[in-house]
């Protein structure tokens, strides 16, 4: 859901919008900050996936200072390994990242971060259909509007680092949309961006199966696919849940978004959700949440401003 894309890291002699892009590093969700244990299991895994030999820190990674000593490191022996001699720019794409965007932000100050939205719907649809999430539809709704309410506080704070767009839009006209993005970012447009392909390099192997489709062209085929999927009751009981987020964010509901919730669905969403939780890292869960708690306390002093308006 965000990608970030950092002035201080590596830089190169111009800047050149590269046909690679790393796997998802998972480097706030899974690595900063937890115990020294699982930083180097995560550390197998991000060589792995990589292809680099990052050596194990002396130490375990907990301070801003290390984090983003060992984040430039990973990422230079990345582009290294590439042979890439005009790379200015390291960004990545991790969706649990966006529970961390207050900390990304402390570590990397003048990192330009995009935040992408999907119609809640359609993600909740999806998600049923991973190994990792829930098989209760409602339950991966209510993932999605736990970190559209990040988004949102995100917005309300927005400084001019920050760029939000919707999938939807993006898919429709990838040339305009991927044009302002690029804007955003400060690099020449290259017809590539928009009319090109993934890269396999970008997709581990073992993840092939759910995201196999980001191998392909971009297309509209995706938008709106919970209007042929799910039925009317199940719609009734998704816009109810979250209505109003959806609306904020732009999308029609195909409901008034008053049905009542039967206590039975309570009861099952409840349970489901405390059983998705109970499967959830405890580490990753509570550095989220001690970093979301702390960044509040630091954002307070900040001023609220609305949205601004996406580059032309």
């Amino acid at each position: 859901m965000s990608a970030i894309r950092d002035a201080d890291g590596v830089a190169g002699v111009e800047p050149a919008f590269s046909d690679r892009h790393p796997p998802e590093t998972k480097f706030f969700f899974s690595f900063f900050g937890h115990s020294r244990r699982q930083q180097l299991r995560h550390l197998a895994r991000l060589n792995a996936d990589l292809g680099i030999e990052l050596p194990p820190p002396a130490a375990r990674i907990q301070s801003l200072a290390d984090g983003r000593a060992f984040y430039e490191s990973m990422a230079r022996r990345y582009v290294d390994r590439l042979q890439k001699k005009r790379v200015a720019w390291f960004g990545e794409k991790t969706p649990e990242h966006t529970g961390h965007l207050a900390r990304i932000r402390q570590m990397f100050p003048r990192a330009k971060i995009i935040v992408l939205c999907r119609d809640g719907r359609d993600v909740a649809l999806s998600l049923t259909k991973v190994p990792w999430m829930s098989s209760n539809l409602y339950v991966n709704f209510v993932v999605w509007l736990y970190y559209s309410r990040i988004v949102r506080e995100a917005l309300l704070r927005a400084g001019p680092n920050l760029y939000f767009a919707r999938y939807e839009d993006i898919v429709a006209d990838p040339e305009e949309q991927l044009g302002r993005m690029l804007r955003f970012l400060e690099l020449p447009f290259e017809p590539a961006v928009a009319r090109g392909y993934g890269n396999k390099e970008g997709v581990p192997e073992r993840e092939y199966a759910w995201k196999a489709r980001a191998l392909e062209a971009i297309s509209t085929a995706r938008v709106g696919l919970f209007q042929r999927e799910l039925g009317a009751a199940q719609l009734e009981v998704l816009e109810r849940l979250g209505g109003s987020t959806l609306q904020s964010l732009g999308y029609r509901l195909t409901t008034d978004g008053k049905a009542g919730l039967p206590l039975n669905l309570l009861l099952s969403l409840s349970l489901d959700t405390v059983k998705l939780v109970w499967r959830l890292p405890w580490q990753s869960v509570l550095n989220e949440f001690l970093g979301r708690v702390f960044s509040r306390r630091s954002d307070d002093a900040l001023p609220l401003s609305s949205c601004p308006p996406a580059p032309a």
